[in-house]
């Protein structure tokens, strides 16, 4: 799927002042090469730079061994794609959510006022003028990110941070590197609310982030047909451009959630 290039900011939030780890400033000043390093300022804790001499097989391995080592030492691992789109989101976000050190604090306090089993569950009553249900077919379980390639070069992103995010709860991540609130993509507190609900009852860690995407692992994914179609409405009403700009029925969703360890969402 192609990357969105224009960006259309629709939400503004009220500033609030809440304490948590601070962060650093954040600000653009249209130098391409430091995307990476202005994120990397930003977060203010641990990353790694990952060049793109590695493969997808090298990276979930370093992934999954840290995912192991954070459960013991504190920390979530959180791969990020750094770019000026996804640099604007962040400044945007900062600015507009009464960023003075607190953002990822503030994120999770308006998370906790969001009905996600209400959010989730309204495609189903909204008005739809053909089938989307579908049918079930078979797929390979997915078990390797997919959105680690730049489909120009065919090859790795020239850079990619794998960082050591400050928390044992791993929904959080989503307002560490608040993406969202744009288009269809839903504003970071509702991602903080969704995440925490698949966490709960999936073990969905949200692992991958691009200025449009979210890749999660899922260490407990449904294993039959039914608790799968349940999962694709879910999914859909947090995504709706997963099914009509790609999958386009609820059960070839499906069929692609079925005992797979990685869920992908991008929005237009």
């Amino acid at each position: 799927m192609k990357n969105a290039f224009v960006i259309i900011i629709v939400f503004i939030l009220v500033m609030a002042g809440f304490s948590a780890n601070p962060k650093k400033p954040f600000a653009l000043d249209g130098e391409y090469m430091n995307y990476a390093e202005k994120i990397i300022s930003f977060l203010g804790c641990e990353c790694e730079l990952v060049k793109n001499t590695e493969t997808i097989p090298m990276i979930m391995k370093k992934y999954e061994n840290l995912l192991i080592r954070g459960k013991a030492e504190g920390f979530t691992p959180l791969i990020i794609v750094p770019s000026f789109n996804l640099c604007e989101i962040i400044d945007w976000t900062s600015s507009h959510y009464g960023d003075n050190g607190h953002l990822n604090a503030i994120i999770e306090i308006k998370s906790k006022a969001i009905n996600v089993a209400e959010l989730l569950d309204r495609v189903k009553t909204m008005p739809i003028e053909e089938d989307i249900v579908g049918e079930f077919v078979y797929y390979k379980p997915t078990n390797r990110f997919s959105s680690l390639i730049d489909y120009a070069t065919g090859r790795l992103y020239e850079t990619i941070i794998i960082a050591r995010i400050p928390t044992d709860k791993p929904w959080e991540l989503a307002a560490w590197i608040p993406m969202g609130g744009w288009n269809e993509c839903p504003a970071p507190e509702v991602q903080v609310a969704v995440f925490k609900y698949w966490y709960e009852k999936y073990g969905a860690i949200p692992a991958v982030v691009h200025s449009d995407i979210w890749e999660l692992y899922v260490e407990k994914p449904p294993r039959t047909k039914d608790a799968a179609a349940a999962l694709a409405w879910e999914q859909y009403g947090f995504c709706s451009d997963i099914i009509w700009q790609g999958a386009q029925k609820i059960n070839v969703l499906a069929s692609t959630l079925l005992n797979s360890k990685i869920w992908y969402f991008w929005w237009d």
